[in-house]
């Protein structure tokens, strides 16, 4: 694999060119779906972030203008479509991230190693607003997912979003068991005294 070939394998070109392996699509329809479907929820994208990626693979060679379109009076649209190299690359992605493990680093459970660092009640304060923000975001998601059902939005198309609510109601149910020990006591915390530095 060059480093320019790597240099695109992320979830978000997978995310593009899955999009794009279902039909030719231009970038705001395919920023539509990405909202329709929360793709958003597992891939991190920010500004114009889908159009670099879709201008990255069509110099990759993974994508390519396939025409273009006009809705209405709106400016006109570039299409692109995937190519041959680019279902190849599909195909290698998801063989890659569905068979493979891999060790991911979030910022939550480095956080969890130190979180001893803080008082007992500070800590508990800090997790008791995350779970607080975690509940409405369950609820939230799946008022989502039952408007995606409504609108017959394929179920193998939400399965990153059904995952990803496994993962938060597991995580909001250890939350509240962490908090509930810490109320009792069952949970021992190490406090530990911060030292104020002086001012020079």
């Amino acid at each position: 694999m060059t480093s320019r070939s790597r240099a695109a394998r992320t979830p978000l070109v997978l995310a593009v060119l899955s999009l794009l392996n279902e039909a030719p699509r231009h970038p705001y329809e395919m920023q539509s779906l990405i909202r329709q479907r929360r793709i958003g929820d597992v891939v991190r994208m920010r500004g114009g972030s889908l159009y670099d990626a879709v201008v990255r693979l069509e110099k990759l060679g993974l994508a390519e203008v396939a025409g273009t379109s006009r809705d209405g009076a709106r400016p006109e649209r570039t299409v692109y479509g995937i190519t041959e190299k680019g279902r190849a690359e599909l195909r290698s992605l998801l063989s890659e991230y569905l068979g493979e493990r891999a060790d991911e680093y979030p910022v939550f459970p480095a956080a969890l190693a130190h979180a001893h660092q803080l008082g007992r009640a500070e800590a508990g304060g800090l997790l008791r607003e995350r779970a607080a923000e975690l509940a409405v975001l369950i609820d939230k998601v799946e008022e989502d997912l039952r408007s995606a059902r409504e609108a017959a939005v394929p179920r193998a198309v939400l399965l990153e979003t059904e995952y990803a609510q496994v993962l938060r109601r597991a995580e909001l149910g250890w939350l509240r068991g962490v908090l509930a020990d810490l109320e009792t006591g069952d949970l021992e915390w190490v406090e530990l005294e911060w030292v104020e530095l002086e001012e020079a």
